[in-house]
């Protein structure tokens, strides 16, 4: 038996802006929201026998569709970082695809076993009540502990592999949806471990997670040991140097910051998601850049600044061995 990670997408919020005439808004290509999975295979190497899929944005499931076989479709478990559209959109798409599977082979739907923290948890029932209640199985960490702690591992049953959750910053997902200008700790990164790897799923985070750098507690120091030295690290790389616009937190890293998380954390691979640019003022660098392009210059910077390991663009169905 082996496991992979396939990446199902790393774009931003907002795939391509209509009336934009940026390289990044007239490209013709697929193109999806941030999103793994997670995948156990026989011994053959062939058929899934496991799958958890991490977010489930805009374009997800067609990415799903592309990548995977008919015969492969199955999901055990559908994990989520937090509750913002752009990883929760497909959710009622994802949900009647399985439905639909199970349908086709005469088998009983099964309610998919779903976790996110609890304030994800109250946002996503208010946003997709019918999903929630009638296609999810919720697995909800009941807590808004502050960045840096280490969350319950999840209970996938799945031999062979853990999945951590750890609490991170994420400005424009950690409210309240009782009340908006109240903090809820709401978001979540996971890291992945085998037998033999690690992999670090650290996107839709923003620059006040000075804790990976700087940890000043024995709950962070915690936290980042268990980021660091992963053989795949994913991480936030929304712009090349903007983090702020007006005045306020995008909630996201720029490239600027990634380079410090990544000296930090000194993983093997370094894999920029979440990418954008448009925060970038038009002419800027990062603005409406193409992958090729983000790549191109984080590799010049990479080996220039000695940074470890190397870094790059993941492509869409392309699949890292756990």
């Amino acid at each position: 038996m082996t496991y992979g990670i396939t990446v199902n997408g790393s774009g931003h919020a907002f795939l391509r802006e209509f009336g934009c005439p940026c390289d990044r808004c007239n490209q013709r290509e697929h193109i999806a929201n941030t999103s793994v999975s997670i995948v156990r295979r026989d011994s053959t190497g062939k058929k899934i026998v496991w799958h958890a899929l991490v977010d489930v944005g805009l374009g997800v499931v067609t990415s799903l569709c592309n990548y995977f076989r008919p015969q492969d479709a199955r999901l055990d478990w559908l994990l989520f970082t937090h509750w913002h559209p752009d990883h929760s959109l497909e959710l009622n798409r994802i949900c009647e695809t399985i439905r639909r599977a199970s349908r086709y082979r005469s088998k009983p739907f099964t309610k998919i076993p779903t976790w996110c923290r609890k304030g994800t948890a109250e946002w996503l029932k208010k946003t997709y009540s019918y999903e929630w209640y009638r296609c999810l199985d919720p697995r909800i960490s009941d807590e808004s502990a502050p960045p840096g702690t280490v969350l319950d591992s999840i209970p996938v049953e799945a031999p062979d592999v853990k999945i951590t959750p750890i609490s991170v910053s994420h400005h424009s997902a950690d409210i309240d949806p009782a009340n908006f200008k109240d903090r809820r700790y709401s978001s979540a990164s996971f890291v992945v471990e085998t037998e033999t790897k690690k992999a670090v799923m650290l996107w839709d985070i923003d620059n006040k997670n000075e804790w990976i750098v700087d940890p000043f507690s024995d709950e962070q120091v915690r936290a980042a040991a268990l980021l660091s030295n992963a053989d795949y690290l994913f991480i936030d790389c929304f712009t090349w140097h903007v983090e702020d616009v007006r005045g306020c937190n995008t909630g996201h890293t720029s490239f600027s910051t990634v380079k410090r998380y990544a000296q930090a954390l000194n993983p093997r691979e370094t894999l920029l998601m979440h990418i954008s640019g448009h925060e970038e003022k038009q002419g800027d660098k990062g603005w409406g850049w193409l992958d090729k392009t983000w790549e191109e210059e984080v590799k010049n910077v990479w080996q220039w600044e000695s940074l470890p390991g190397n870094v790059r663009v993941p492509a869409l169905g392309e699949t890292l061995n756990l």
